[in-house]
């Protein structure tokens, strides 16, 4: 066996079918292997767009693969890897590399920016491991190491391989990538006393509540949680960054909390209970409602992902998915009713003619059947119109918020979950970054639904701030330049067009793509609730 055909070996064992990438001269050799291995890549048009197809992949999927060339290529989608590192998400970065033999002082070659090692110091920075398969005697335990940390740690990892180092000969796996990490007494002592200590807080509590974050989605315990919270009757509600890590469609969701910004169903769902169990929660600014959120600390018992903080005790290395599965055997707590939720939508006479409203999209994108979709979003206001839909499969770049995140993230949940149809939501300004990617997604033959909301600006930066100049986006033929690309589509500029284009896009046996037409200072229930807090808070100082 040759080492790059080791590679292909472990990723194809844990489920990866496709890879993302662009040729380039020093990875082709790569290419070359992947190809008779049998294994399908998919070419992109530009590099950040490898790095949030494949992000989106690992999503769903539990492991993406980014596959490039050194310098222009693998810098190229260094921001796309960073978005990942920030979301604790599974990506693999492969790229080519100049030979050993030339690594020399004496040498220069294209591509290199300081040194042959410039490139490695840079993932460092953004991956939970990275090396150089620079000596085929040791490789094979580099990959496995590498994808054992990508894997468990659900951050980004780093593969270069050197031309010459590509056909090398390395020892074929002697068994299936062993992810196991050996428990040790002091952790098993401390599992226990934690789960007694969360059992009689639970048992005691008259308003307990799940607060669930992405963690139970990347470390694939959603199922584990819903036995959870239906066996002691909890309601639930997620972080923004987490949403639809909890099924919405269950009738114990009670929404995404967002602290004072956000849903008030969960606001005062967890702002009052007196036990609330985080599980997988990461508190940053917009989670948190720009540091609005209320939760009592004395009630908190906050699951991370290798350890657990129960009121003001921490206990050090228990696992988030050993704490999960010992929290769904605890006793049920028979005395409490089941909760349940229903989906609060506002009725609105529909306008004909008149300017297309952002609550009518949000209604409409209510009525479609959820279970069809992988949805999709980029940042800006499509982001928090997407938070007010009911998904069971969301994707978005909510914690890094990187713009252009939107096109290609269909692609990679597309070709993750063929079972369902991506539906992306994006803006127009992050529509020119990344847009066209959707001619990726035609040559792969997948349906996406796109909605470009169209407000000619970057609207949630002007909503955060104040109007200026610098802002206002040209409108570019987005319907000429989908068409150019392959998709077919139509504009809309009220309810009733919008209606009708949904009703087309589902019957479009290929992808189509919607250009909704909207007037800038319409916002989204949530981001209305955020500039407001914006504009008091320059109030007061």
């Amino acid at each position: 066996m040759i080492l790059t055909e080791y590679l292909f070996h472990r990723l194809r064992e844990r489920g990866v079918t496709h890879t993302f990438g662009i040729p380039g001269d020093f990875v082709l050799p790569v290419y070359a292997v992947q190809d008779e291995v049998g294994m399908s890549t998919v070419v992109c048009a530009h590099e950040p767009g490898v790095g949030f197809a494949a992000d989106a992949y690992a999503r769903i999927r539990g492991l993406g693969v980014g596959l490039v060339t050194y310098g222009a290529g693998a810098l190229n989608l260094l921001n796309s890897v960073a978005c990942a590192y920030a979301e604790q998400s599974p990506l693999l970065i492969v790229s080519g590399g100049p030979e050993i033999s030339y690594r020399r002082p004496d040498v220069y070659l294209h591509h290199v920016v300081k040194s042959f090692e410039s490139q490695l110091k840079i993932f460092q920075e953004v991956t939970v491991d990275s090396a150089i398969l620079d000596n085929p005697a040791v490789a094979p335990s580099i990959i496995d190491r590498v994808l054992t940390q990508v894997i468990n740690r659900k951050r980004p990892g780093y593969l270069e391989i050197p031309r010459d180092r590509v056909r090398s000969d390395v020892k074929p796996p002697t068994g299936l990538l062993n992810l196991d990490e050996p428990p040790t007494l002091l952790h098993e002592a401390a599992l226990g006393e934690a789960i007694a200590e969360i059992g009689s807080m639970l048992a005691n509590a008259e308003k307990p509540a799940l607060y669930v974050g992405v963690g139970v989605r990347r470390h694939g315990l959603t199922e584990l949680v819903v036995q959870l919270a239906e066996r002691h009757r909890l309601p639930v509600a997620t972080d923004v960054l987490g949403k639809a890590s909890f099924p919405e469609s269950h009738p114990q969701f009670a929404g995404v909390y967002m602290g004072a910004l956000g849903d008030q169903r969960a606001r005062k769902l967890l702002d009052t209970s007196d036990c609330v169990i985080s599980l997988g929660v990461l508190r940053f600014d917009t989670n948190t409602g720009f540091w609005t959120d209320r939760i009592n600390p004395s009630s908190l018992i906050a699951v991370e992902p290798d350890r657990v903080r129960v009121r003001f005790h921490n206990y050090d290395g228990i696992t988030i998915t050993k704490l999960v599965s010992a929290l769904a055997e605890l006793p049920e707590v028979a005395r409490r009713d089941t909760p349940c939720f229903t989906p609060v939508v506002e009725p609105l006479k529909v306008t004909t003619g008149g300017a297309l409203r952002v609550a009518e999209i949000i209604n409409e994108l209510l009525g479609l059947d959820q279970k069809k979709y992988s949805f999709v979003t980029d940042v800006g206001d499509c982001w928090f119109i997407g938070l007010e839909l009911r998904a069971d499969v969301f994707l978005a770049p909510g914690y890094y918020a990187s713009m252009g995140f939107g096109i290609p993230g269909a692609l990679g949940a597309g070709l993750a979950d063929p079972t369902r149809r991506p539906f992306a939501l994006v803006g127009d300004g992050a529509f020119q970054m990344t847009g066209t990617e959707l001619a990726t997604l035609v040559d792969q033959g997948l349906r996406p639904i796109v909605l470009l909301l169209n407000n000619s600006s970057y609207g949630m930066l002007e909503a955060l701030d104040r109007p200026h100049w610098y802002y206002d986006r040209r409108p570019w033929d987005y319907l000429g330049m989908a068409r150019a690309l392959g998709c077919p589509g139509e504009r809309v500029t009220d309810s009733e067009q919008l209606r009708i284009a949904i009703v087309n896009a589902e019957a479009a046996e290929g992808a189509y793509l919607i250009e909704a037409i909207i007037d800038k200072n319409d916002l989204s229930p949530f981001m209305s609730r955020i500039k407001a807090h914006m504009e008091a808070s320059r109030a007061a100082k």
